[in-house]
Formats: C-alpha cells, structure tokens, sequence
C-alpha cells in the first residue's frame, strides 16, 4: 500500500503532505522516511500518543471538517482508509481542498460493490451491511470531488497480496485459517460489529468446510493466486 501510495504522489512535485485522520503514523512515517515532510492530523491523543517521533512530521490536533491549516498550506493530501470516519464529508472535503488547492489529493479506501462477492460473506453476511452502510459508493466519492474541483481523477484497484500482514478483513482471502485464529480476527474492527450468534455460527461452517474439503472444491484455486481484488482503491485527484 505504501509503495504504491509513493508511486503515485510522485507524479506532481510534492513535498508537504497532509495526512489526514493520520492515526497512528504509519503512513506518514514512511512519507517522512522517503523525504517528505507531513503534516500528521488526528483528533484522537491516544492515537497521537501511540506514534512514533520523526522530525520530518508535525503532529496536529484536528478534524477533517475544519483543518487547523491555512489556505493552500500543502502539495497533496492523503486520507488513508479514514475517508468513512469524517462526520460531515461533503464539509471535509471542502476544507481538504481549501488546504490543498488544485494539487494532488489521494483516498485509499473500499468499494462498497465488490463486498458481496467475497466469499467471507457467505459465513458472516453482516459484513455485507456492514461495509455498505460505512463506505461511500466509489462513483459517488468521484461526485462530491468534482463537485468542488474538475480535476481529473483515477480509480487504482489495490490487489491484495496472498501473504498480507495488515489487519484487513480480507487478510485471509486465500488462507481462509486465519479467521479461525481469535488474535487475527480481534485485529480486524468488521469481526468485532457480528453479533456472536452470527460469529460462532460463520467459524463452526468455516471450520467444518475446511476440515471436510469444501472449501477448498469451491475456492481453492484462490491458494494459487498471488494477488486478488477484495474491493480496495486508490482514487487520485491529480494536481492540475
């Protein structure tokens, strides 16, 4: 994720960046690392307190819908996965774009269309309503950007690779057993939204269609995949 956020801030001359809803850092470190300087925004202290010091990044107090920065303050904003968090989006994107002007800005975040085709849901539906009631419709996020700004803006699917580490809900896409590990699931927040009726239900039909082979007869030819589309994007507003 980060080699390809970096792959794409390059494509216009940048060197502050505004991480927005930065939580903990871990995007703005390795900004940081590759030279840039980032302006780290997040309204939670203890979100701020878990981060890491760097020199090259300033830690800020503050929401999206009203940024603590001047106008045109920065050469691109990245918002990582803390699109759907912001309480008033059409305001948090017109403040993102008072700090930015008519340079880059990057979401990565989740298409709501692909969700019921990932075969995780046929074990827990609710992550089917889950993730449609939090992440806003991609062609709809295009909408509200171009309704301040006419920049041109990409679509970049994210292919998630079969040997993940992060705590995505798709971390296990071709090694379904991670899900039947309680450490892997506590880390990934959709788990945490199934009731436990629905929860005991999804690991013990998870359980038995691997134990008896079913699983791997309908989607083992995932195992062979290096890469899948679980549904994740990069949509870039690019800098005019």
């Amino acid at each position: 994720i980060a080699g390809k956020l970096l792959e794409i801030l390059a494509s216009s001359q940048v060197s502050t960046v505004a991480d927005i809803g930065a939580g903990t850092g871990s995007y703005a470190r390795v900004l940081a690392e590759h030279g840039y300087r980032v302006l780290a925004i997040e309204p939670s202290v203890t979100m701020r307190n878990q981060a890491t010091a760097h020199p090259a990044i300033e830690w800020v107090d503050g929401y999206a819908e009203s940024l603590p920065l001047p106008d045109q303050a920065v050469d691109a904003a990245i918002i990582m996965l803390a699109f759907h968090h912001f309480s008033d989006y059409r305001q948090a994107l017109n403040e993102i774009h008072r700090v930015v002007g008519n340079r880059q800005i990057v979401f990565f975040t989740y298409d709501p269309a692909v969700i019921s085709s990932f075969w995780l849901t046929e074990y827990f539906p609710s992550f089917i309503r889950d993730v449609e009631s939090t992440f806003l419709p991609i062609s709809k996020l295009i909408e509200e950007v171009q309704t301040i700004a006419e920049n041109v803006i990409n679509v970049i699917p994210f292919l998630v690779p079969n040997d993940l580490s992060d705590s995505f809900a798709a971390v296990g896409w071709a090694r379904p057993e991670l899900y039947l590990d309680h450490g892997i699931r506590s880390g990934i927040s959709s788990f945490s939204k199934i009731n436990d009726d629905e929860l005991e239900s999804g690991l013990s039909r998870l359980g038995e269609d691997l134990e008896r082979g079913r699983w791997d007869r309908k989607y083992g030819h995932l195992r062979q995949q290096s890469q899948y589309d679980a549904g994740y994007r990069f949509v870039h507003r690019q800098a005019v």
